[in-house]
């Protein structure tokens, strides 16, 4: 393991304040128990080398977890998935402009960064459609981890087809109609279905990262532990959205914690 810590921003003459991103490369066989200490894969290489990034990470308990929805259609029509591995191709389904029509529809997120700009061996998508296989609604790319004892073939391609699982991640999906949180359910179930210990949601940071406590089993990375308090992950991600100002950041220390 090897940390670094990309310093981003600072402040010393009127308040105390660093503000860095900490991250660290693992050794294959240590991502199980990186990603049970809070880590995820960042879905940009640094250095030419994969990192791992710490944040307040949040998941489901796949032994707590039960489906949200009886029934998953739209419009009448069962959503259907196929997954296939990240690569070039994915482009010639029409990704990309589902995922710009997207992004233009929800108009309170950045594009901060491209899907498809970076494939890992453990990248996959999941596709959904309703009727036919091309009349593809929306798509999740998503990311395996593996357990210590999985890692038995020659190349880190090869090992990532085990069915064994440690932990999945959603690292970002994409619509054309509201169907997230029928999406969502299906991508749980179907790491259920793969043997998979979590299924991990990405970082839980400001109120448009409430929903994803609205699943049975949910936990989230205090830092030091998970926790089940979906409470106080709320308020938390209520007060990111409330602070707007570096001032409000720098005196953070100072305010007490009553959640």
């Amino acid at each position: 393991m090897q940390f670094i810590w990309d310093h981003t921003f600072g402040k010393q003459e009127k308040q105390d304040l660093v503000v860095c991103k900490p991250m660290a490369i693992f050794d294959a066989e240590e991502e199980a128990e990186a990603i049970e200490h809070g880590w995820l894969a960042l879905d940009e290489p640094v250095g030419n080398k994969e990192v791992f990034y710490q944040s307040r990470s949040t998941r489901i308990n796949m032994a707590r977890f039960r489906p949200r929805f009886t029934e998953h259609k739209h419009n009448g029509d069962r959503i259907e998935l196929k997954v296939v591995e990240a690569n070039e191709m994915v482009k010639l389904l029409g990704l990309p402009q589902i995922y710009k029509k997207y992004m233009a529809r929800k108009k309170e997120f950045r594009d901060l960064y491209d899907p498809f700009a970076h494939y890992h061996p453990r990248d996959q998508f999941m596709i959904f459609y309703t009727g036919a296989p091309d009349n593809i609604i929306g798509f999740t790319k998503q990311k395996r981890y593996l357990y210590q004892e999985d890692y038995t073939g020659p190349t880190i391609d090869d090992v990532y087809d085990t069915q064994s699982l440690a932990g999945m991640e959603s690292c970002i999906h994409a619509n054309t109609v509201p169907i997230s949180a029928l999406t969502m359910d299906l991508e749980a179930m179907w790491a259920a279905d793969h043997g998979a210990a979590h299924y991990y949601l990405g970082s839980g940071y400001e109120s448009s990262s409430e929903y994803k406590s609205s699943w049975r089993g949910f936990e989230w990375w205090t830092g030091v532990e998970w926790s089940n308090n979906k409470k106080k992950y709320k308020r938390l991600c209520k007060r990111d959205s409330d602070i707007t100002n570096v001032s409000d950041l720098g005196n953070l220390s100072l305010i007490p914690d009553n959640l």
